[in-house]
């Protein structure tokens, strides 16, 4: 007889066990879910600030070894002309020649939307997206604005992204001197 009775004790024992168990499961399964949430919004928003800095230091570059600097309002795109040095294939005495390069920064737009911001050395099909896209966070452009004061050699830049995954936007505003602007003189 001692038997049955530690049986009927183990299922009496089972019984309350197991629900317990599956609470306790459950629990720690939504705890893990919401952790994980919170870090993929968290990624996403590292993702929007790192790409934004990442525009922000290749325009300032680009815009202190300027000479020239074309601006489009309508487009959110920018255009700079600068002097670069290249390996000369014609003449093996002076191997290195100045020429002029150009470099654009144009949005792309779908929808209504500008997606990406692509840099590229000519006006063609955008192809070189320097942000968007990316599989930890996918960021938009809300607006990428130029100005320039030829007379103090100065452009103003104000760039806002947003990210499509938490819609968190950052602004960055900074002003670069460009010492070889050429303002034509009248």
């Amino acid at each position: 007889m001692p038997n049955r009775r530690r049986k009927g004790f183990v299922l009496a024992e089972f019984a309350i066990a197991l629900p317990l168990l599956i609470l306790i499961g459950y629990g720690l399964a939504l705890v893990g879910a919401e952790i994980f949430e919170q870090d993929k919004d968290q990624l996403a928003d590292y993702v929007l600030e790192s790409e934004a800095q990442y525009v922000m230091e290749r325009i300032t570059h680009q815009a202190r070894a300027a000479k020239e600097v074309h601006v489009d309002s309508r487009k959110n795109s920018v255009q700079f002309v600068y002097h670069t040095a290249v390996n000369d294939p014609y003449d093996a005495v002076h191997s290195v020649a100045d020429v002029q390069e150009t470099q654009y920064y144009i949005p792309h737009e779908e929808s209504g939307v500008y997606v990406s911001l692509n840099a590229k050395r000519t006006s063609s099909t955008l192809r070189n997206p320097i942000t968007g896209g990316n599989a930890f966070g996918d960021t938009k452009i809300n607006s990428l604005q130029c100005t320039v004061d030829k007379s103090l050699k100065i452009l103003h830049i104000s760039l806002e992204m947003q990210s499509l995954v938490t819609n968190h936007k950052i602004k960055l505003n900074t002003a670069v001197f460009m010492p070889g602007l050429e303002v034509a003189t009248q």
